[in-house]
């Protein structure tokens, strides 16, 4: 008979799996974790994972929702705290703050289309879709915090962070990393609201 955890407990064993999902996805990516590392780095019965997830690309599809999760509770806090007087330097804050926990959760690794494509296989092509208007939504809420609905340019502005998203996967051969990031967030911020 399975173990029976408290809330507190099962809440406990996700962040650990979670956790271990972001070591191995920095580490090894997708295709090659295997649900025997997950459980040994959140030092868990390999019984336990089946109790929350039925395979590993469940866990991963919950990491990246989790992340939405956090961006969409942390940006109307990061918002709060900020100057409306200084939009780039709020955006630029904001899409920074956001880009970086996307790298330190590995979740770059998710550019490569075919380690994405490993953990949505089993939830179709509506999965991917669903999670990409998620974004869509974030952003444009984000932009009508400061007031700009331009389609046009927060199209533009989504195909430029999706570019800086992708110098993640170089990210270790930067030089100062998170100043060039930085930099060129500022640019985009800067022709968004100009």
């Amino acid at each position: 008979m399975p173990k029976k955890y408290t809330e507190e407990e099962r809440e406990n064993i996700r962040k650990d799996l979670r956790k271990a999902g972001e070591d191995c996805l920095r580490r090894y990516g997708v295709r090659r974790t295997t649900v025997d590392e997950l459980v040994h780095l959140a030092d868990i019965p390999k019984g336990t994972f089946y109790l929350f997830y039925p395979h590993k690309e469940a866990l991963f599809l919950d990491m990246i929702q989790s992340f939405q999760d956090d961006v969409d509770t942390l940006y109307p806090t990061l918002l709060a705290e900020l100057d409306e007087n200084h939009i780039v330097t709020s955006l630029t804050d904001v899409f920074s703050r956001i880009l970086m926990m996307f790298y330190e959760r590995g979740l770059y690794r998710f550019l490569d289309n075919a380690e994405l494509d490993v953990v949505l296989r089993k939830y179709g092509d509506d999965r991917k879709t669903d999670l990409m208007k998620r974004l869509d939504t974030t952003l444009h809420e984000l932009f009508s915090y400061f007031s700009i609905e331009d389609e046009n340019d927060i199209n533009a502005f989504r195909s430029g962070y999706e570019a800086l998203l992708y110098l993640l996967l170089s990210y270790d051969r930067l030089h100062e990393k998170e100043k060039a990031l930085r930099f060129l967030i500022r640019g985009l911020v800067l022709q968004m609201v100009e």
